[in-house]
């Protein structure tokens, strides 16, 4: 088993007493965020632990994330990448919708149960349908830009909504498998309503990324996962494309996500106000 550590700049208070939520996020942001949420605005005993590994690659693997959160008697914990899917066979429940997109970022051990849910798809849905209703944009195609992880959210809310979808990416070999996997149309360049970005090459000049400006060429409407994505928010800037940052999205799935954490503890309808207090 990999050794598991704390990361350094993670301080909370803890005491025999303490319950714990552990995370594979590195985001110092976060850790601050929910160390005053938890232990200053809502004076509870619960440590918000994030973790690494110290494997030569860095990630943690899915059965040490399972061992972690049984051994210390977790409340439960979040998943930020790498280990959404393969954990899957390391839980005892998986939410339907989990299921159904094959991805978990959430887990909550019930007694000796591990349950996994995603709230991704509910992020995505709410920055989508916003989106939608802001622009006015009738939306019928879209293109996702990438094969990974973020594919699978993206396509089931997508086609779930009567959008027709195509995916490209980098690797012609990974577009044909998803093509393959999912039974899609092959995306031969056509002008689409709506672009997906699901890679991080927002971040990067985008000529660095093969095909993409390409499939982004006319587009009326623009999600981006990726935070912050400078460089295509200049893109959509300049053109006068309406643009959806990461942030639509990874706000409503982390009040999704906490609910399932505090649910003991917390309404949902008051987290926003809360994370809100906590980011200040």
């Amino acid at each position: 088993m990999n050794e598991i550590k704390r990361n350094k700049y993670t301080t909370m208070r803890v005491n025999a007493e303490t319950r714990y939520i552990i995370s594979t996020s590195g985001r110092i942001s976060s850790a601050k965020r929910y160390q005053k949420l938890l232990q200053e605005i809502l004076n509870l005993n619960i440590a918000y632990i994030p973790v690494t590994s110290y494997a030569d690659d860095g990630k943690i693997k899915p059965e040490d994330f399972t061992n972690l959160i049984r051994g210390l008697g977790a409340i439960g914990g979040a998943i930020s990448k790498d280990i959404k899917h393969t954990i899957i066979s390391y839980l005892d429940e998986v939410d339907p919708l989990a299921k159904q997109v094959q991805s978990v970022n959430t887990i909550l051990r019930e007694g000796e149960k591990l349950i996994g849910y995603n709230t991704d798809a509910f992020g995505f849905e709410s920055a989508m349908k916003k989106g939608i209703k802001t622009t006015g944009i009738t939306i019928k195609t879209a293109v996702i830009y990438g094969y990974g992880g973020v594919f699978n959210v993206a396509y089931h809310i997508l086609t779930s909504m009567g959008i027709k979808v195509y995916v490209t990416g980098r690797n012609p070999e990974e577009v044909d498998k998803k093509n393959k996997e999912y039974n899609l149309s092959r995306y031969l360049g056509t002008t689409i309503d709506l672009f997906v970005n699901a890679t991080p090459a927002s971040n990067y000049p985008l000529n660095q990324a093969q095909g993409f400006k390409k499939a982004i060429q006319g587009c009326r409407l623009v999600f981006d996962h990726e935070m912050p994505g400078t460089y295509l928010r200049k893109y959509c800037e300049e053109r006068h494309i309406h643009y959806i940052p990461g942030t639509a999205m990874y706000y409503p799935q982390m009040y999704k996500q906490w609910a399932i954490f505090l649910k003991d503890y917390v309404k949902y309808d008051d987290l926003p106000k809360l994370i809100s207090l906590a980011d200040r």
